[in-house]
């Protein structure tokens, strides 16, 4: 057998093409007798892909497109041939994908070239398993070839051919090499399995096809006693090993990954079907790409640290409940944001706080009570004074849970998710918890887990200080990913504004409309009847544009607020047991302050029913602010100079019914956009069937057509009109449009139609009923599939009473 993968011939044929012409000549892979492989074109590359690296959430092609973008032909072939020697190593059953992204990127060139058939061929089977790291730290892996390949441009001929006749030397080379480029100035260790698969592809009969150092590292070891230096190089000890072993295994058998050898030298072996005929640890390869995101540095900063910072805002939410604060419902919903919960359900948890407080405050007092109690306890106790209507499904109600626990201890509670502890049970082959599990069992089950990777990762050298560490790697590992991973059983986060779109049944170009609005002015009004969905849309949006890592903070005017409760004040305090007064920050003033300490993110400020307070007044100086950022002002009590950030964007909410519209002045509509909510107008006046549509209650499309049809009564009052928001309720029958009839819409149009009570009668919802079913035809007495009979109606009232 030797090092060589066997039925891989085509590979290393592949592999010893591009030695011949990169690293002997400056000849191309895929158009013999051109030059790509020389230090013009690799300066290029080095220049676009490694000097300046793309960190946004996007995947690694859609990033690499925008890199290269303007490029020469020759700089999108010789990246397309960089990928194709990245692609060799990696084991695979066939090798379409792989073609799909070369082909995508010679697509990109004014000058597109194809991929040769015999080096087509040589993308499958690959010739080891370089683990999840290996993919999901794409651009360094990639980085790393052209890096090799600059460094290996500068040595002269006679140099290189040593090289090539000489593997110790080469691997002198290789790992040596010092990667100078901005995407490593403080990653230098991150793409060492890359290293060690050039060594196998540039002397595949000296280096094992084993691109795990840990693997290296652990064989070395177990013998030892086969070795005589053992001190020395690894690769030089595995090179004595199997000399020694094969003579008693045979040659053609012998594999350091074998059952009876892996079993010697992995103490936590475990049978698993590769496609490489090899068995291992499920665990290893999890745990070598957390090694592989650990080795970024960028634990901390990318995942611990916005974690950390959002337990203790839910710390502060949980001291106001237990202190019994007036504050605690705001506290609470300004705490419920960013990407560990998705942006609806988010919207839903915010509006429950709203409506039901003192239940809110019952199931947060279960939650976070002082006193011994496990976790668990906590957490099945809050989900059990949750209502469906707050959130319906188990493993969004654990996600909620898990977010809120975070206030005792973000280190030890980590947040939880379905899909990530889904998939990371199923790449380490831990048990899952059982299909009826509740929320604490879920969030017990997914904590143990934590506690196994920890002490797992322990074992093969890798420290994860605590749960948290353990959580954010395994986000990490799992989401970085190219491959999209299944969505949750709960919910999923939108991809994009198209797919927000659809969930909130808006087309996506009203949604593009806004964030172009927010864009441009930084702030933007919502305005219509009520019902409309301005709120929701406002809190989904500003989630969904603020992710992954960036806040909403929601906030009611009222006409008794003020400067003092927006911006900063003094409250009441007590200071040693005396009541006193502290100059506390208003949600304005905290949300400029967060968006200033974190100014690669966007965050919002929803301002609910913005007219209702009198703006100038509770803006104050910061009026001027809105059309002036990044100037600053001096604060009315702290004398702090202040300005807004522009990462910060405002969306506010006008009920145009209110008659406290005229309060709005022309200094407010000159410093927002405003973008109109209203029954009668796209894309509102379809919006409620298509909601029941998606609901698969096509059988209800009778309330759109009663809607429509009291709108046009009220034409004279346009302002008047009745939102969809009302009916867009899950299993919505027809008695609940009854009783909301009854009990929210009549008394809204009794109320604007005061002084006009005879116009009351069509309004009925018989009535309504059956005009939108007859039409123009109703007049005649004409029968129509679908109006209720009069028995039928009154059953239907009596049903309610």
């Amino acid at each position: 057998m030797g090092t060589r993968r066997p039925g891989a011939e085509k590979v290393y044929a592949a592999a010893e093409s591009w030695v011949e012409r990169a690293l002997r000549s400056d000849d191309s892979l895929f158009t013999p007798g051109r030059r790509i492989w020389t230090s013009e074109w690799l300066d290029e590359l080095h220049r676009r892909f490694l000097d300046r690296p793309d960190v946004s959430g996007d995947s690694f092609l859609d990033k690499l497109e925008r890199q290269l973008a303007g490029s020469p032909p020759e700089a999108f072939q010789l990246m397309a041939e960089v990928l194709f020697v990245h692609f060799l190593i990696v084991s695979t059953k066939n090798s379409t994908n792989k073609q799909h992204q070369l082909n995508r990127i010679l697509g990109w060139s004014p000058e597109p070239v194809a991929i040769p058939s015999e080096l087509a061929s040589g993308l499958a089977p690959g010739l080891a398993n370089p683990g999840q790291g290996f993919h999901s730290y794409r651009p360094f892996q990639v980085g790393l070839i052209i890096e090799f390949a600059s460094q290996w441009k500068q040595v002269g001929p006679d140099e290189r051919r040593r090289l090539l006749d000489d593997p110790w030397a080469f691997k002198d080379f290789v790992m040596d090499l010092h990667l100078r480029s901005a995407m490593f100035r403080d990653y230098q260790n991150t793409p060492r399995t890359q290293r060690q698969a050039l060594l196998h592809l540039v002397h595949p009969d000296t280096f094992e096809r084993i691109v795990n150092v840990d693997h290296k590292n652990k064989i070395a070891a177990q013998f030892e006693g086969l070795v005589e230096d053992p001190v020395g190089d690894v690769d030089r000890k595995l090179h004595e090993i199997r000399s020694a072993l094969e003579q008693t295994h045979g040659t053609e058998t012998f594999g350091f990954y074998s059952p009876d050898i892996r079993s010697q030298w992995d103490d936590s072996y475990k049978t698993d079907d590769r496609d490489d005929g090899y068995e291992t640890n499920p665990w290893d390869d999890f745990i070598d790409s957390a090694r592989e995101y650990v080795d970024t540095g960028q634990l901390d900063g990318e995942e611990n640290d916005y974690k950390i910072k959002i337990g203790q805002r839910v710390a502060k939410a949980r001291e106001a409940v237990l202190a019994g604060s007036t504050s605690w419902p705001d506290l609470v919903k300004r705490r419920i944001s960013g990407n560990l919960i998705h942006h609806m359900e988010q919207v839903k948890f915010r509006n429950w706080v709203d409506e039901e407080p003192d239940e809110s405050l019952r199931a947060l007092l279960a939650l976070w009570r002082d006193g011994d109690i496990s976790v668990s306890d906590r957490v099945r106790a809050f989900a059990d004074l949750l209502p469906r209507s707050a959130s319906a499904g188990v493993g969004t109600r654990t996600t909620i849970a898990s977010v809120l626990v975070m206030g005792l201890d973000a280190r030890r509670y980590p947040p939880f998710r379905t899909t990530l502890f889904g998939e990371a049970y199923q790449r380490t082959g831990y048990e899952p918890p059982n299909d009826d599990a509740d929320e604490a069992a879920l969030y017990d089950h997914a904590l143990g887990f934590l506690d196994r990777l920890i002490a797992e990762a322990s074992e093969r050298g890798l420290d994860l200080r605590h749960r948290l560490d353990a959580q954010s790697v395994v986000w990490a590992v799992i989401t970085s990913d190219d491959e999209p991973s299944e969505e949750d059983e709960d919910f999923a986060e939108p991809a994009s504004l198209s797919q927000l779109a659809g969930e909130l049944c808006l087309p996506v170009a009203f949604l593009e409309e806004i964030e172009w609005l927010l864009n441009d002015k930084g702030q933007v009004i919502f305005q219509g009847p009520p019902g409309t969905g301005k709120t929701f849309v406002a809190q989904a949006l500003a989630s969904f544009l603020a992710a992954p890592h960036g806040r909403v903070t929601l906030v009611q005017l009222h006409p008794s607020y003020a400067y003092e409760d927006f911006v900063e004040g003094y409250r009441p305090a007590l200071n040693d047991g005396q009541p006193t007064f502290e100059l506390k920050s208003g949600p304005l003033r905290v949300a400029a302050e967060i968006a200033r300490d974190e100014p690669h993110t966007k965050h919002f400020l929803v301002i609910d029913e913005i007219n209702r307070g009198n703006v100038a007044k509770v803006f104050g100086e910061l009026y001027y602010l809105l059309e002036y950022r990044e100037r600053q002002v001096r604060l009315q009590y702290s004398g702090a100079p202040f300005s807004l950030p522009k990462n910060l964007y405002i969306i506010g909410t006008m009920n145009t019914a209110d008659r406290s519209i005229a309060l709005v002045d022309l200094a407010l509509r000159r410093r927002f956009h405003f973008q109109e909510f209203h029954p009668d107008d796209a894309p509102i006046k379809d919006l409620l069937r298509h909601w029941l549509t998606k609901q698969g209650a096509t059988e209800m499309g009778w309330v759109a057509d009663v809607v429509d049809v009291a709108n046009e009564l009220l034409r004279d009052d346009r302002h008047a009109a009745i939102g969809p928001s009302h009916f867009m309720k899950p299993n919505l029958s027809e008695i609940d449009v009854e009783r909301i009839w009854r009990h929210s819409v009549l008394p809204y149009i009794e109320e604007r139609l005061f002084g006009s009570a005879d116009r009351m009668s069509a309004f009925e919802l018989r009535a309504l009923r059956r005009k939108a079913a007859h039409g123009p035809a109703a007049e005649a007495g004409e029968e129509h599939a679908g109006e209720p009979t009069d028995e039928a109606a009154n059953d239907e009232a009596d049903s309610v009473e």
